[in-house]
């Protein structure tokens, strides 16, 4: 089904509706025209086709399915890295698709998560394995150092059960890149090289975390390249590296062996302070080690290159459920922030779940970008939840409104898992319609890839409080086997943000580190970099340390709004939120099922409207007077010059799963 724009605008004077068939009689600059009535390439998603010959595909991606390029990789198995046969074919596969001129990033795994270079890296030097401490109360010896593997999302994941290396040992890191991006250097040659564009990375963690075992039916499907010790004993456990004990005590001048029990047990201000300052070190050694020594390899290449080359991009584990995020990474916005593109993966092509869990998955990537003056983001994108349950693949309106939340919140780069065809089996999805999608997202991304998101929100990310809560289980983390504090703090923080976004609320996560480099202007705003924040809110259960204390005080001084959980018996309503902390432009009645971006684009105002929903939205878009507004709908192509001599208010209508892009001239 496909929806024509159907936006009316009452004024006190004059209506006046053209649609543009060709000419570039509406004011949007022709450059932007242009790029919208045929995306170019670097507008259009990318395919992940691991270790396909598409040495012939060139034509059939960008004519019969419209797609911008791939994301590709040596054949994973066996002779991962090593045929020099199937070096060949991917060489020649990657000149095919730059000759017809489409984009190519590589994946840097055999499968996920990445870092093992297909086992490669543990067969060249096994005693770089990621390591563990647990805790056995009842060993003689109750804290133990051992291999980290039975367990972990190492043995529990889709793909492979395979020992994985340790990201807090730099040498891990170094042989991987040796092994993997050198030699898809090496095999393409400085020039061909230089025309990738990226290297993404798969869900590297520091893997010392129980995240409960696949289904039945699904595990029988996963490779075992490394069988389980069927004898270990599952313990509580964090993770480890060799010279740990002397990191900490360079970085915080205490000794961390004797006061090792705080990482398992305890409740006293010592236990949690011991535990903040542990969890806080292994974030930034894993931020270093693997995520910044991947960055830095690309960077230098490119800079002995003339600027030509790849990046570095990719998405961690579990971006959408924070209690984890210590275990997994120590801090999720911190070592996000070692990507040049920083990513997610949505595996769900259900558009309705950004305001559960999910929205958590699109901001800390989008967040980093934000604080760490970038602008691209990308999506590892799916229907995988779909298809694994059953429900065969998405329809191409739900593909279209589950790409269109995300790229209202900031997303702009999206590598596609979708199977593009099913044959006979589900017409629905075949070539014309993923050639419909693909020309969705080039459209959307014509206007809005080169904006740079408007947000003049902070909302706290609390993993200050996470990192001194955090206590390991043997059984499967979740967020029911922390404390209560932990539970407050992630559920605070989950509904604040998807109450924030309700309200047609943007903002951008900032932890303490951040807000320790903060600081407050004479106008009234937090200053972060470039960016400036007028308001900030605040989960419920948080301890606010000696720095953000004095910044605080000295932003209320100067007018910012500030807005703690502790304010409210519950979390705020998106109408309490509205009041609290107000909005120019944006619709009414606000609608859960309203995804709404604001962008700024060379002096224009662009917003993105997404019904994600079931049912038609009727409703009004508050807008400035005097000013010309032109609407564009990325599921036709249509474009729709409305002219507003008197009032602020445009009456909007969004079919369900529909989508409209509005420019302000």
């Amino acid at each position: 089904m496909k929806f024509q724009a159907n936006i009316v605008l009452f004024g006190l004077t004059a209506i006046f509706i053209l649609f543009v068939q060709g000419e570039n009689n509406n004011g949007i600059p022709p450059l932007w025209l242009k790029a919208w009535s045929s995306p170019p390439v670097e507008y259009r998603p990318l395919q992940m086709v691991h270790g396909a010959d598409i040495r012939n595909k060139a034509t059939y991606y960008k004519d019969n399915c419209g797609l911008g390029g791939v994301v590709c990789n040596v054949p994973f198995g066996e002779s991962y890295l090593k045929s020099e046969e199937e070096w060949k074919v991917f060489v020649d596969g990657v000149k095919a698709m730059r000759n017809s001129g489409l984009r190519v990033w590589i994946y840097d795994e055999d499968g996920y998560p990445s870092l093992g270079a297909g086992g490669r890296v543990l067969e060249a030097d096994p005693s770089l394995e990621a390591l563990e401490m647990v805790y056995d109360s009842q060993g003689s010896n109750p804290f133990l150092v051992r291999r980290c593997y039975e367990f972990t999302h190492a043995c529990n994941n889709f793909y492979v059960a395979r020992r994985y290396p340790n990201p807090l040992n730099p040498k891990a890191t170094q042989k991987f890149i040796q092994l993997t991006h050198q030699s898809y250097h090496d095999h393409l040659g400085l020039d061909l090289f230089g025309e990738v564009e990226a290297f993404f990375t798969d869900e590297p963690s520091m893997m010392a975390v129980n995240l409960g075992e696949l289904r039945e039916d699904v595990r029988k499907n996963v490779k075992v390249t490394n069988p389980l010790d069927p004898d270990k004993k599952n313990l509580p456990m964090v993770s480890w590296a060799e010279g740990l004990p002397e990191k900490y005590k360079a970085k915080y001048g205490k000794e961390l062996m004797p006061s090792i029990a705080s990482l398992f047990s305890g409740n006293d201000e010592t236990d949690k302070v011991t535990r903040q300052n542990f969890w806080s070190l292994l974030a930034e050694l894993d931020l270093k080690y693997y995520y910044c020594t991947i960055r830095d390899w690309t960077k230098l290449f490119r800079e002995k290159n003339g600027g030509k080359g790849p990046v570095s991009s990719g998405h961690g584990l579990r971006e959408e459920d924070p209690a984890n995020h210590v275990a997994l990474d120590g801090n999720k916005l911190l070592v996000t922030s070692g990507f040049d593109i920083p990513g997610l993966d949505q595996l769900s092509s259900d558009p309705t779940i950004w305001g559960g869990n999910s929205w958590m998955a699109v901001f800390f990537p989008n967040s980093s970008a934000v604080l760490n003056s970038q602008r691209r983001v990308m999506c590892e994108m799916s229907d995988f939840d779909q298809t694994l349950n059953g429900k065969g693949p998405s329809s191409l309106e739900n593909m279209e409104a589950a790409t269109a939340w995300q790229m209202a919140f900031g997303v702009t780069d999206f590598n596609l898992y979708y199977t593009i065809t099913y044959g006979n089996q589900y017409p629905k999805r075949q070539e014309t319609a993923y050639r419909e999608y693909c020309n969705f997202v080039g459209r959307a991304n014509s206007i809005l890839k080169e904006a740079t998101p408007v947000r003049n929100v902070l909302l706290y990310y609390p993993i200050y409080d996470l990192q001194r809560e955090y206590i390991p289980t043997a059984e499967k983390m979740s967020v029911r086997t922390q404390s209560e504090l932990t539970k407050t703090l992630e559920l605070s923080f989950r509904d604040l943000g998807a109450n924030l976004l309700k309200t047609q609320i943007q903002f951008v996560l900032v932890d303490y580190l951040f807000l320790e480099d903060a600081v407050v202007s004479d106008h009234g705003t937090i200053q972060i970099g470039r960016n400036e924040f007028s308001s900030i809110v605040f989960p419920k259960g948080i301890v606010i340390t000696p720095s953000m204390s004095h910044l605080l005080d000295q932003a209320k001084t100067k007018g910012v709004k500030i807005i703690f959980g502790e304010d409210f018996t519950v979390t705020p309503s998106p109408d309490q939120l509205s009041s609290l902390l107000g909005s120019v432009n944006k619709i009414s009645p606000a609608n859960s099922s309203i995804a709404f971006g604001k962008f700024l684009r060379d002096g224009n105002q662009i917003f993105m409207l997404a019904n994600t929903g079931k049912d038609e939205y009727k409703g009004a878009l508050h807008v400035e007077i005097g000013k010309r507004y032109v609407v564009l709908d990325p599921q036709t192509g249509a474009v729709s010059d409305l002219q507003s001599f008197v009032g602020n208010k445009i009456d909007i209508q969004l079919a369900p799963l529909q989508t409209k892009v509005v420019v302000v001239l």
